[in-house]
């Protein structure tokens, strides 16, 4: 359970960059979100709020706010209350970057064993959501069999 936690967690935190589909308010995802839900669906259609599930075990992970550069560069920014995390969270996007095409964004970073991924991106005035279908990215790490992902940010 812990690896799986982590390894979700790790594919959250990678997933941080979106373009807009429909944009009544803004026409670009460059600026700061910060995460307010995290569905994942596992194969026997169980839905579990990995957010929730995150606040409730590291309180501080409800302040991390993720940062899009109109260059592609993408940064985690982790609050001084995470302690001893905030340093291993930042690091896990610290070479971060995205690229759009359509309404899909593909996130890479230079950690070796986390292959790129691809998402679908949605956003509507302040709200960005986002799927990561297992399927479509095979090479993912998947301890927990399950499905799809769907993230929902907030623009600050």
């Amino acid at each position: 359970m812990g690896r799986s936690f982590f390894l979700i967690t790790l594919i959250t935190l990678l997933g941080t960059a979106f373009r807009p589909i429909l944009a009544p308010a803004f026409d670009t995802v460059t600026g700061t979100w910060k995460r307010t839900s995290m569905l994942l669906v596992d194969g026997d259609g169980k839905t579990t709020d990995m957010n929730k599930m995150m606040e409730k075990n590291m309180p501080c992970t409800k302040d991390i706010t993720y940062t899009f550069s109109a260059d592609g560069t993408l940064k985690t920014n982790v609050p001084d209350a995470c302690g001893a995390l905030k340093k291993t969270i930042e690091s896990m996007n610290a070479s971060g970057r995205w690229t759009m095409s359509g309404n899909k964004v593909l996130v890479t970073t230079t950690m070796k064993d986390i292959p790129q991924a691809t998402y679908e991106v949605n956003l509507q005035g302040n709200t960005m959501t986002w799927i990561f279908n297992y399927d479509e990215n095979p090479k993912m790490p998947n301890p927990t069999k399950a499905k799809r992902m769907t993230i929902v940010y907030q623009r600050v």
